[in-house]
């Protein structure tokens, strides 16, 4: 107890109010564009699965004692991925608006 009295009462490793301010005011400008640049990976990985999940081809064809059973799958899907492009053709800028 008399350790954590003692411990407690110490000042060596004092930090002022400012440069604690400062550190946070630091750390939390580096937070928000890394939240943001996480937040654009993640919309992009969904994009990228929305493109992948909709151009699985589905069609099929077996033959079980003479009779063929098939089905062709013809619907090409609508989502794009260009390169280097928005995923899924999704816009992620946000407009000015009018005044």
């Amino acid at each position: 107890m008399k350790l954590l009295s003692q411990f407690w009462s110490d000042e060596g490793g004092n930090v002022s109010a400012f440069t604690t301010v400062l550190m946070l005011t630091i750390l939390i400008i580096g937070i928000i564009p890394g939240v943001a640049t996480l937040r654009d990976h993640i919309v992009q990985k969904f994009g990228d699965t929305a493109v992948a999940l909709e151009s699985i081809d589905q069609s099929y064809s077996y033959t079980v004692n003479g009779v063929t059973s098939q089905y062709h799958d013809s619907d090409t899907g609508t989502l794009t991925d260009p390169l280097n492009g928005a995923p899924a053709d999704l816009d992620l800028t946000i407009a000015p608006t009018g005044e």
